[in-house]
């Protein structure tokens, strides 16, 4: 079936109006004469506006008479004179149309008949629906016209969804077909519920659906729904009417779950094709839909994503160290695809500005959720013993091979879960559990995010899990390195549940380690209090990194690190420094302080601008230095 174009659309109008007029001149000349009816358009057989919107609003042939007769006040100068000669009221009224266009029924004028339930046509007295005026509505006007356009009295509340150029990959294209098929052969309401991935992924996978139905993808969010249900029913009727007009899909993207009671009301109100959109599975409805869950990329499917969005510029190997690293939606690997093409010079490194690009993207989501440390230090920062040093390198040989190790190599299926890798940094504070994170995360390559477990653990049943899920969740898309600092807050010696409070602290830790344990990226844990965590929960941590209090030999060191070669120094002593009995965060925070002292003055820094420094440290631990600690250089 072929529609025709727009003056085509016109022309028809035009002469399906004056076939009307035609009739009405005969009923005022009382001559009974039958109207010239409605004619195709001379030399097509395409489908006109008229024909269109009578088929699929089921009008008949009185209907479209009188619909026509409502359009012909607006588009036809004579049509006012004309219908006063019928019936001595110079506009078109249900009680002219009854007297004379052909094939009349009463049941044209009730409110729940097509012209008026769809406001295809509306009465300016609804108390006198005979003898009011009966006025086309504009967008039906425009339409007949074959003018195409959104009901403006939806502007504000939908947006349209435009699929982007490129194909869908395999899987999600899979989960648009279903959505499809939904629409187009399901019984009942054509409704279906789109879950999982992010909200762009959603409407993208809903934006490909409408597309092959045939349909333009309009959004609207649950919580713009009206609350009234008069409101709520008039916008359901004239949703309907647009998805038919347009022809149009609707996606309602599920918002706070106290909102979506008027959504349910509304939805139930709509029996054209209308996608729900959540990131989780939404209660039962009373109403069936078909739930349609949006799978993650497939690793082959993120490789062939980067690889048309670098345009083949970047080896295999480095394509597969990004698609190990990163686990980004369609839509954020084509946006740093963008990001590196527009970045590129001529020899530029391309992986490694594509490797920057997917930092770049994933950290965003988790930016809001902790406190995001930019690793500047290495190895050389880090004053460790030598198996403390050992085990962290093991550590990042877990992180750098998992990709070959798991997936190459086979252990992934062997082993199946508790595939992450997970730390448990222990030792006192300033001991360099939250340094060498960082230097790890600088190794890789990776973004650092310091979670304060205090700000995440609630004492509401619930929403510790749910504040945890969202940061794995964020990270999941970088593989960032988590450090989960204070785990005091949550770990304890929980495994004896004396009450439902303990029950509840045992869920909230299983959960937590049952996340770090399939996070695809590094999760350490920081602790000052090794010796009160559960030995259970011990066990599920693969490594354990103990942060010994440094002897007089490691402080020493840390001395001669901390002061910048650029200082301007006189008559420091390192080893009678490293006899304060403090910790390497500590000790850089002395350093900073003379420095600031001796920059005061206007003079080098000297042993007196250290020991101001320290004692200033010392009281804010309520600790006062010993001779033992100044012994020889106070």
């Amino acid at each position: 079936m072929r529609t025709a174009g727009g003056d085509a659309h016109q022309r028809a109008l035009t002469a399906a109006v004056a076939a009307v007029l035609t009739r009405i001149d005969a009923h005022a000349a009382r001559n009974g004469a039958p109207g010239e009816p409605a004619r195709p358009v001379a030399g097509s057989d395409a489908v006109t506006a008229l024909d269109a919107l009578c088929a699929c609003f089921g009008l008949t042939p009185f209907e479209r008479d009188t619909l026509v007769l409502a359009a012909a006040a607006e588009i036809d100068p004579s049509a006012g004179a004309r219908c006063e000669a019928a019936s001595g009221r110079p506009y078109p009224t249900f009680s002219l149309a009854l007297a004379a266009l052909d094939d009349p029924h009463w049941s044209a004028l009730t409110p729940v008949a097509p012209l008026r339930r769809w406001r295809l046509v509306t009465l300016d007295d609804e108390d006198a629906p005979t003898t009011s005026r009966v006025r086309v509505d504009e967008r039906v006007l425009h339409f007949l016209a074959g003018v195409p356009y959104l009901d403006t009295r939806l502007h504000g509340l939908v947006t349209r969804v435009t699929p982007p150029d490129s194909s869908p990959a395999p899987s999600h294209a899979a989960a648009a077909r279903a959505v499809a098929a939904r629409w187009t052969e399901g019984e009942g309401a054509p409704h279906a519920e789109l879950v999982g991935a992010d909200r762009q992924t959603r409407w993208e996978v809903a934006a490909a659906a409408a597309r092959a139905a045939g349909l333009t993808l309009y959004a609207a969010r649950a919580e713009d729904l009206p609350g009234d249900p008069a409101d709520r029913d008039a916008l359901a009727r004239l949703w309907e009417r647009e998805a038919v007009l347009v022809p149009a899909a609707l996606l309602v993207e599920a918002g706070d779950t106290a909102s979506w009671p008027a959504a349910e009301a509304f939805l139930a109100r709509v029996a054209v094709p209308l996608v729900v959109s959540s990131p989780d599975p939404l209660p039962v409805s009373r109403l069936p839909r078909e739930r349609v869950t949006v799978p993650a990329l497939t690793a082959e499917e993120q490789r062939r994503l980067w690889a048309e969005s670098l345009n083949g510029a970047v080896p295999e190997r480095e394509l597969a160290e990004l698609v190990a690293q990163f686990s980004l939606p369609a839509h954020v690997i084509r946006a740093a695809g963008t990001a590196v093409r527009r970045a590129a010079r001529p020899g530029a490194d391309v992986a490694r500005l594509a490797w920057a690009a997917g930092l770049a993207e994933a950290r965003v989501a988790l930016d809001e959720l902790g406190r995001r440390v930019e690793p500047r230090a290495g190895w050389d920062d880090l004053v460790l013993p030598e198996t403390q040093r050992a085990i962290l390198r093991e550590i990042v040989a877990h992180v750098r091979q998992r990709a070959t190790v798991y997936a190459e190599w086979g252990f992934e299926a062997v082993l199946r879960r508790g595939l992450g890798v997970t730390a448990l940094f222990a030792g006192g504070s300033g001991t360099g559990k939250t340094l060498a994170a960082e230097v790890i995360a600088g190794e890789l390559g990776l973004d650092l995010f310091v979670i304060d477990l205090s700000q995440v653990v609630s004492k509401y049943i619930g929403e510790t899990e749910k504040n945890l899920r969202r940061v794995f969740d964020a990270a999941e898309r970088g593989g960032a390195l988590l450090l989960f600092d204070e785990a005091d807050a949550l770990f304890g010696k929980r495994s004896e549940v004396k009450d439902s409070h303990d029950r509840y602290a045992n869920l909230e830790v299983s959960y937590l380690l049952m996340r770090m344990e399939s996070y695809r990226g590094l999760a350490i844990l920081t602790t000052n209090m090794k010796k009160a965590l559960d030995p259970a929960f011990l066990r599920r941590i693969r490594f354990v990194v103990e942060f010994p209090f440094p002897g007089t030999r490691e402080r020493a060191e840390i001395w001669r690190r901390v002061v910048p070669p650029g200082v301007p120094a006189e008559g420091l002593d390192v080893d009678r420094l490293a006899q304060l009995a403090v910790a390497g965060g500590s000790i850089r925070n002395i350093a900073l302080s003379a420095a600031f002292l001796a920059a005061d003055e206007g003079s080098p820094l000297r042993m007196r601008h250290l020991l101001a420094a320290a004692r200033t440290e010392y009281l804010k631990h309520e600790r006062s230095l010993t001779p033992a600690e100044v012994d020889g250089w106070v």
